[in-house]
């Protein structure tokens, strides 16, 4: 415990004085220093010292000088000692012979003036006293050291000699100690009390008394803040992907919804055109037959005729519209639009019309303004949108007691209007929204003969001339279907 280790055996098995084996500092990490203490106060440390700059560097004087003048003042807490360091260190008694002790005196003045320190303790034995001298070397135990930097974990020990007491040990650091433990995600803290902080977690460190501390205050603070926000993060994850899932569910759903009604629709619509093909076709066949072997009334050869122009006229709209149909789904349905005179397009076609729709007793009023400007349109289209328009309001009227279309031409300040008016039973609200979709026909029309294509083709040949095909709002009987068209 002192720089220079004095071989009690002598120079007969070695160098007498030699360096201490603690002198290159201790092995262990936690150990800051080993130090020895004598009753006059006086601190040496088994380090080497500035009175051998020569076998030293400038590193370990600069350490020696710092832990010297840190124990230079030392203050050892409580008089009464702490626990044992261990259960197996008991107390030992060191016995030497009057001349082994005689010599280890020699040695130590000789270190004493090497080092310029004097022992004044107590004063050497003299030779040849008999006898032996017994070296009480007690237990360590742990104490408290405070120090200029603050307080510190030491081991210390008694050493009892004929010259006196000597108080020896070594200290430990608490940043080593924290050091050695490892760098963890809390602080820790080793000190001989603890803190006044309610959310410390303490544990007493085996005998020492010291205790290690650690405050998750703030950690679990960032830790919850964290967990918060990963739980927000979670949720926005968690309502986007259920949205995306329940938008994705709906759309298969709707689609599904969609391919059904399609379906009942195209199936209705196979259905209603094998009808609307059969029944003119069975006329063209019977009629077509009596001509041609004299069958029937001679005198009504002519009404046989009528009627086999009436049925061909009516199977060449339904192929008409068939066609039409198959165009418009393929973005091929146009028209030759140019300036021209709507007031006799339509003369034209109600006067084709007429003869039919008054064989089925309606009476057709037909109204046209005698001065028309010119308008954009397509002849054959307009022909082809009244034919679905008026062929509709004859359907229509068949359960009225006196059946009645009116057909009106007027002009506004931009546009030319056609008006097409019935007296049937009329268009509920809740179905005008589907007016004008191909093959949606409400069920109370089942009865009514018909495709459900008219419409929706007779509005896509009028947006294609630049205009619009509508139905007027008017919640009493009947029905107006409004036609508008561009002035040229």
């Amino acid at each position: 415990y002192q720089t220079l280790y004095h071989d009690p055996r002598g120079a007969a098995e070695g160098l007498a004085v030699t360096p201490s084996p603690l002198a290159s500092g201790s092995t262990d990490p936690l150990v800051w220093a080993h130090f020895q203490i004598d009753e006059n106060g006086l601190v040496t440390l088994p380090a080497v010292s500035e009175r051998f700059p020569e076998l030293t560097s400038d590193a370990d004087l600069v350490a020696f000088c710092s832990i010297l003048g840190e124990l230079q003042h030392v203050l050892v807490l409580g008089e009464e000692p702490g626990h044992a360091v261990s259960a197996a260190d008991e107390e030992r008694l060191l016995t030497l012979t009057g001349s082994e002790w005689e010599q280890i005196l020699r040695a130590d003045s000789v270190y004493a003036s090497i080092t310029g320190r004097q022992d004044g303790a107590a004063s050497p034995i003299t030779p040849g006293e008999p006898g032996r001298v017994v070296i009480r070397i007690l237990p360590l135990h742990w104490h408290t050291l405070v120090l200029g930097s603050g307080p510190a974990l030491a081991a210390l020990r008694e050493v009892h000699t004929p010259n006196g007491v000597l108080l020896q040990g070594f200290a430990v650091a608490p940043e080593a100690v924290i050091q050695w433990l490892g760098a963890g995600p809390l602080p820790l803290d080793f000190s001989p009390a603890p803190s006044t902080s309610s959310s410390a977690v303490t544990a007493v460190v085996a005998a020492t008394g010291w205790i290690l501390e650690t405050e998750p205050g703030p950690a679990l603070a960032s830790a919850a803040v964290r967990g918060r926000a990963e739980a927000l993060q979670f949720r926005r994850t968690f309502a986007f992907t259920a949205s995306a899932v329940f938008l994705a569910a709906a759309a298969v759903v709707w689609i599904l919804f969609q391919m059904d009604r399609l379906a009942r629709q195209r199936a209705r619509f196979a259905a209603a055109a094998a009808h609307e093909l059969k029944t003119p076709l069975s006329g063209l066949l019977l009629h077509s037959e009596m001509l041609a072997e004299n069958l029937g009334d001679p005198e009504h050869r002519k009404s046989y005729a009528a009627t086999v122009a009436t049925e061909a006229e009516r199977l060449g709209r339904v192929v008409s519209n068939m066609l039409d149909l198959a165009r418009l789904e393929r973005g091929a349905l146009h028209t030759d639009t140019r300036p021209g005179d709507l007031g006799r397009a339509v003369d034209q076609c109600v006067a084709r019309a007429r003869r039919r729709l008054e064989d089925a007793g309606i009476k057709l009023e037909v109204s046209i303004s005698p001065t028309l400007p010119r308008a954009l349109l397509d002849d054959d289209a307009i022909c082809q949108i009244l034919d679905n328009l008026l062929d509709n309001a004859e359907k229509h009227t068949r359960p009225a007691a006196e059946r009645r279309v009116e057909v009106r031409v007027t002009s506004g300040d931009s546009a030319l209007r056609v008006e097409v008016s019935d007296n049937g039973p009329g268009i509920p609200r809740h179905q005008r929204r589907r007016l004008f979709r191909p093959f949606d026909r409400p069920a109370e029309a089942d009865g009514v003969p018909g495709l459900g294509l008219g419409l929706a083709l007779a509005r896509s040949l009028a947006r294609a001339q630049g205009g619009d095909l509508t139905l007027a709002a008017d919640d009493g009987p009947g029905a107006t279907f409004v036609l508008t068209l561009p002035q040229a």
